[in-house]
């Protein structure tokens, strides 16, 4: 029984231990929520993004961008990597031009390299409208097809069952 509480103590004497050092290990930076403007921006369009660092100066600060379409589960491979610019004490900023007409949705994370190091924010969904986008169209480009086809097949068909009926 004894040495069951001994194994216990230095089982609790080895996890406070540890926790004390991984808190003064953790010096970096505390990043802030990444805020998009607009808040929810259309397909091929340009987004400003910003975030506010602090715990520390970085020497560079950047912004990763993927763009996905939701409907397909399909993530673009061309991620961007866009440096941010310190705009204000702590406040770091970057324009983001979106390329593909039919995403759904951005993932974006910024990281910042602080001591020769680079630590990440958590990474970030936003959700893009359906407004209006680069070139002049609506999100939802979808064209008429099939039904077109099919209402005149059944206007034709329709008519020809009407014609046999009088001759008749």
């Amino acid at each position: 029984m004894k040495n069951g509480k001994k194994f216990i103590l230095s089982i609790v004497m080895l996890s406070v231990f540890g926790a004390t050092v991984c808190s003064a290990a953790e010096t970096g930076a505390t990043f802030g929520e990444i805020i998009s403007s607009p808040a929810s921006p259309p397909p091929v369009s340009t987004v400003t993004f910003s975030i506010e660092i602090s715990g520390g100066t970085p020497s560079e600060v950047k912004i990763w961008v993927q763009e996905c379409n939701g409907g397909t589960g399909i993530c673009y491979p061309d991620t961007q990597n866009v440096s941010m610019t310190l705009a204000s004490p702590g406040m770091y900023t970057s324009d983001v031009l979106l390329k593909h007409a039919d995403a759904t949705y951005i993932t974006c994370q910024v990281w910042a390299k602080t001591d020769g190091s680079w630590e990440s924010s958590p990474k970030k969904n936003i959700t893009l409208s359906e407004g209006t986008n680069g070139n002049g169209s609506n999100g939802n480009s979808q064209t008429p097809g099939f039904e077109l086809v099919l209402f005149v097949m059944a206007i034709i068909g329709s008519v020809v069952i009407l014609r046999k009926k009088r001759v008749q």
